[in-house]
């Protein structure tokens, strides 16, 4: 699987097939995740706690609750479990005691799947509640394979990448109550949650895209504001920034989330890693993307015609593409993102 070059879905599903085989479970979960956020994005799952999604969420995003995937992405060891972690003792965990043990789920494991680009998502296993917990051993196996699907799922995410420089849309506004259900939303916001992934799903669960709670969660927290936004690859092929602040004043308490085309800029990161593209790469796209050409890209990096065209060469094929003008629809991408 580490090599596999099936798209993102065919590389979860067997992935979970096999752990199931292994490990032994029935549920389970696997987002997508921002690698600049630690953020947690559409993904596929297979669990039936859907409608206290937006709850097990805002409890794992704004408490320090046990396991949660933002810090299994950052650990040296990317795993964790509810059980190891609250020392057999789950009720310590506010969205196991709320959200999780309300629909029979005991014991859980997250495990992020990462490779030396960054985090592109997390596999999250439950066992039943009478069922036993997750050992050391299935730990280490969860943490290995997560590592070794890592990179085929940034391959996957690329291939998913498409639709380049579309026609801006007016950004949407929702505005959360302190509990995160909507109170009210601008009539775009509604036409870019129609674009987001499994929008129809959460909308029969009578909740927002599930990205949207943490990042409005984090939005609530002076230590994490800074980080509140998510970058989302939309149906229609644009990217989607999902952005959110608390507002002030007699509003005090709710939220405002912002839907709006993410700028050249903001996803220039993201593609860059999920390319796999090196720092010298990174250095001659944007310089192509600013518009210059191949002597004044020369001239900025101190590089020779030769070493531009081989840097180029290589872009195109990490990309899949043959010429300048796919790269600027690649990166989404009609203006200077140096």
């Amino acid at each position: 699987m580490s090599e596999s070059t099936l798209d993102c879905e065919s590389i979860q599903r067997e992935t979970i097939a096999d752990l199931q085989r292994v490990i032994g479970f029935d549920r389970w979960c696997w987002p997508f995740a921002d690698p600049s956020t630690l953020l947690p994005l559409a993904g596929i799952a297979q669990h039936d706690y859907g409608p206290k999604l937006r709850r097990a969420l805002e409890l794992e995003y704004s408490s320090e609750d046990f396991a949660a995937k933002h810090d299994v992405a950052r650990r040296a060891h990317p795993v964790g479990s509810l059980s190891s972690e609250t020392d057999g003792d789950l009720a310590r965990s506010p969205r196991w005691d709320e959200v999780l043990r309300q629909v029979g789920i005991g014991d859980t494991a997250a495990a992020a799947c990462r490779d030396a680009l960054g985090c592109w998502g997390w596999i999250e296993v439950y066992r039943d509640g009478g069922d036993r917990r997750f050992d050391r051993d299935e730990l280490d196996l969860l943490a290995t394979i997560s590592r070794s699907v890592g990179a085929a799922l940034r391959r996957g995410l690329t291939a998913r990448i498409g639709g380049g420089v579309t026609e801006p849309n007016v950004p949407g506004v929702i505005v959360l109550e302190p509990d995160l259900s909507e109170r009210s939303a601008t009539a775009p916001a509604q036409r870019w949650i129609e674009t987001l992934p499994a929008a129809g799903m959460f909308a029969a669960w009578g909740m927002l895209p599930a990205t949207v709670y943490p990042v409005a969660t984090l939005a609530r927290s002076p230590k994490t504001a800074a980080g509140a936004h998510a970058l989302e690859h939309a149906l229609d092929g644009r990217w989607v920034m999902i952005e959110a602040a608390p507002l002030e004043h007699d509003d005090a308490g709710q939220i405002a989330v912002t839907l709006r085309d993410a700028a050249p800029k903001e996803t220039f990161d993201f593609l860059s890693r999920a390319y796999a593209l090196t720092r010298r790469e990174r250095d001659v796209v944007a310089a192509v993307l600013a518009g210059l050409d191949t002597r004044a890209v020369t001239q900025r990096l101190y590089i020779s015609r030769h070493t531009v065209q081989d840097h180029l060469k290589s872009v195109f094929e990490k990309v899949g593409i043959h010429s300048r003008r796919e790269l600027f629809a690649a990166f989404n991408a009609s203006a200077d993102v140096g």
